[in-house]
């Protein structure tokens, strides 16, 4: 089989590599000619997953009709701000007679719009309908699944054929994937997991006067308001109870791996949002994400006080600790 990877970040190459021992054939597309270069020549990114070397098999084009030309499975793995603009250009190509099944690997809500990101794809291709269109989340760092460290993944779609067929394409003996039918449940929790992993690492930087105690609490009620904004959606409860949910909330607010905990210790540690990105060499989600949880949550009317203190802390200048003095004294109420 044919699988096109739309992006060359530390997911989409960890995915193709995970493709590839599956047997599979991998065109990847970037729209930069001096990273498809790199990649051909050098078989590894330092920058985006150091110590990985990639397979030679693997082609890079920076065409998307030539990278996507008979593909039997699309693969999208850009940054949500950029799924847009990919998207417009594949919609842009002609339709194959055979449409092929489309993945979404990012995780993130537009931030103009208010989309997850399916519903973006489906907006700008419109030669695909949900049928076709599976998404893939769970609790998984590009490091490791790259490295072949046992993992779980869910392989979300309206359409059970489309997930299974995704399922058995990323199955290994190290990646095991389960399928589910709840595309909203599992694209929100991916999503807005990212801003509540931000308020976990500035857990981690503060230091004085929170702990373990503090960070469970955060993963806990964190994980009560994505199931709020989700149920408010259309979303399945039991998702969230997964590893699209509980599991993926887990390990972002917990690993080494992170970059949006990252994020969030460097400034509880009193670093600015913009030196801290100035830094970063790859994307933390977790930051645009914020600004378009925070605008669902009010358009739906979900009440979101940690998404809220994140977005006040990251976009209006709100002292971490002044952010949770004002969580802690909420009006008290049941569970």
């Amino acid at each position: 089989m044919k699988v096109s990877i739309l992006g060359t970040g530390g997911w989409g190459l960890a995915l193709g590599k995970v493709l590839r021992g599956n047997g599979h054939n991998i065109a990847f597309w970037t729209p930069l000619l001096s990273e498809a270069e790199l990649l051909a020549k050098e078989k590894e990114y330092k920058d985006k997953l150091p110590g990985i070397k990639l397979p030679d098999e693997f082609q890079y084009f920076t065409d998307m009709a030539v990278a996507t030309e008979n593909a039997d499975m699309l693969v999208f793995a850009v940054p949500s701000q950029f799924m847009e603009s990919s998207a417009k250009l594949l919609g842009e190509c002609r339709a194959p007679e055979k449409i092929p099944i489309t993945v979404s690997a990012t995780k993130g809500i537009s931030e103009h719009s208010l989309k997850r990101m399916s519903q973006v794809i489906l907006a700008n291709v419109k030669w695909l309908s949900e049928e076709e269109v599976v998404v893939l989340s769970g609790p998984t760092h590009a490091e490791e699944v790259a490295r072949k460290v046992y993992t779980a993944i869910v392989a979300a779609s309206k359409n059970e054929c489309s997930a299974k067929a995704v399922q058995e394409a990323f199955s290994s003996k190290t990646l095991r994937v389960y399928t589910s039918q709840d595309t909203v449940g599992v694209e929100l929790c991916g999503s807005v997991k990212n801003v509540i992993a931000i308020a976990g690492g500035i857990v981690d930087g503060l230091k004085q006067g929170v702990g373990d105690n503090t960070k469970a609490a955060l993963i806990t009620r964190g994980l009560a308001e994505i199931r709020r904004l989700g149920e408010a959606l259309g979303a399945n409860p039991r998702t969230f109870a997964g590893l699209a949910g509980i599991g993926d909330l887990i390990v972002t607010c917990m690993s080494q791996h992170s970059r949006n905990r990252f994020v969030g210790e460097q400034i509880g540690s009193g670093k600015s949002l913009n030196d801290v990105l100035a830094q970063m060499k790859m994307v933390a989600e977790g930051v645009p994400t914020a600004r378009s949880t925070y605008k669902l949550a009010q358009e739906t009317k979900i009440e979101m006080p940690i998404v809220n203190a994140v977005y006040e802390t990251l976009f209006n200048n709100k002292k971490p600790r002044e952010a949770i003095e004002e969580l802690m004294a909420r009006e008290l109420k049941a569970e």
